[in-house]
């Protein structure tokens, strides 16, 4: 048998000796022990407010802004590395939450993402050219020019594998979402879209994976993606335990609301109400007092010349309402609304975090401003109530009562009047937080 003669040309042997060089060189600096960073998760709630509007008064939350930085190993699954980082930024979201006693349980929603990029590091079976250094674009000047114009670049097979890795980490993290996601609390929307703008890198690491790079000259890892996007907040049902809960807390509700003209105790509850900032002293101020949209009773806060009219006088018999009366135009007048069981239930039910929403309306029926050259008329004089909720709860053989909310005052003067059918927000509070005791 003859011996095969292999004929080699010159750029053969050049190609030998850059391989030769490249692998030794390769195995001088690629000694570094580095691990795989953590995921790196930013995040930021944006709230609204019971009525639907986005803005600094809102206290219902409705979409986590995030900014989410995951790292992959060389080897090892990249699943591992979306469940890390996607517990993170749950957790995250749950202990600003739990920090504003926001206890509900809620599914976190992709919705939108803005943009993502997608990077490797430039080593694939032996070093590769690599597109961007400490997350910049690497100059063509620079590129064409050692250390990286003896580099395999696009066109060569590890090169363009590599870029498919670095192009799949968005898709991956989407199919680990709709695949694994429900176990963790997590979805997709059925309408997001692509990302605005993507983007794929090969990061300079020296030539090595991330594990073995010079991490003093190559500080940053190459194997990562970054995703920027939306996640809606979508609140799950309470369940039993937290029905529970919730109606053990309230169960002895009562709200006082009214107008004072001085500082005062109200009635025999102990509880000292603030002197209104802004005079009352009319008929058009009969409300309908809701918790989480449910009417408990009425606020009959009139004081004015017409007060004794039949319009005026509704709401002043009711059986779970106990009011004030003035005694002179302009005087103090409140009403001291017991939250009876049956009503309470259907609060509980309709809770949103754990809390209760009032909120009040004109009462259909009653007084309404006349027409004036100052005033259109047709409304409910909203500047007057101050607003206590409390808990009146037996421990131990001994009444207590524990303030959830105020006494404040939830609009005030300058807040202006309130047209027929619609609500005004008086306050939120969780029932199972005491401001204080009486």
């Amino acid at each position: 048998m003859k011996n095969k003669i292999i004929k080699l040309t010159e750029i053969d042997i050049e190609n030998i000796v850059k391989k030769v060089i490249l692998e030794q060189a390769e195995s001088d600096k690629c000694t570094g022990t580095n691990e795989v960073k953590p995921p790196f998760i930013k995040t930021e709630i944006i709230y609204k407010d019971e009525n639907g509007k986005f803005g600094t008064g809102g206290d219902v939350p409705a979409v986590v802004k995030f900014h989410l930085r995951a790292y992959f190993p060389t080897a090892g699954s990249s699943d591992e590395v979306y469940q890390d980082a996607l517990l993170q930024l749950k957790q995250q979201v749950e202990d600003e939450l739990s920090s504003k006693q926001l206890n509900a349980k809620y599914d976190l929603v992709l919705v939108k993402v803005d943009n993502v990029i997608g990077s490797a590091s430039n080593y694939l079976n032996g070093p590769l050219q690599p597109t961007h250094y400490r997350g910049k674009p690497i100059e063509s000047s620079k590129l064409s020019s050692e250390p990286y114009v003896s580099l395999p670049k696009e066109g060569d097979s590890n090169w363009n594998k590599n870029k498919g890795y670095a192009d799949s980490r968005w898709g991956n993290m989407v199919s680990y979402i709709n695949k694994n996601g429900k176990s963790l609390g997590f979805g997709v929307g059925k309408d997001l879209k692509a990302p605005k703008t993507t983007e794929f890198r090969i990061t300079d690491t020296g030539g090595c994976t991330d594990e073995k790079r010079d991490s003093n000259k190559y500080k940053g890892p190459g194997q990562y993606v970054i995703v920027n996007g939306f996640i809606k907040l979508e609140q799950k049902p309470l369940d039993r335990d937290d029905i529970t809960r919730l109606t053990e807390c309230a169960t002895g509700l009562k709200i006082i609301v009214g107008y004072f003209k001085q500082d005062m105790s109200a009635m025999d509850t102990g509880i000292t109400m603030k002197r209104s900032s802004t005079n009352h002293k009319c008929d058009y101020a009969t409300f309908t007092v809701y918790c989480n949209g449910i009417p408990v009773g009425i606020s009959n806060m009139n004081n004015g010349e017409y007060r004794n009219r039949k319009r005026a006088m509704i709401g002043l018999n009711q059986e779970n309402v106990e009011r004030m009366a003035p005694k002179r135009e302009g005087d103090t007048v409140y009403s001291l609304i017991s939250v009876s069981k049956e009503q309470l239930s259907k609060i509980v039910a309709k809770s949103k975090n754990g809390k209760v929403y009032m909120t009040i309306k004109g009462t259909e029926g009653t007084l309404l401003r006349p027409r004036s050259s100052q005033r259109p008329g047709g409304t409910y004089h909203g500047e007057a109530p101050m607003v206590c909720a409390y808990i009146d709860e037996e421990v131990s053989g001994e009444t207590t009562k524990r303030i959830v909310y105020g006494p404040k005052e939830p609009f005030g003067k300058g807040s202006g009047d309130v047209k027929p059918g619609v609500s005004k927000s008086m306050g939120t509070f969780n029932p199972c937080i005491t401001i204080k005791e009486v």
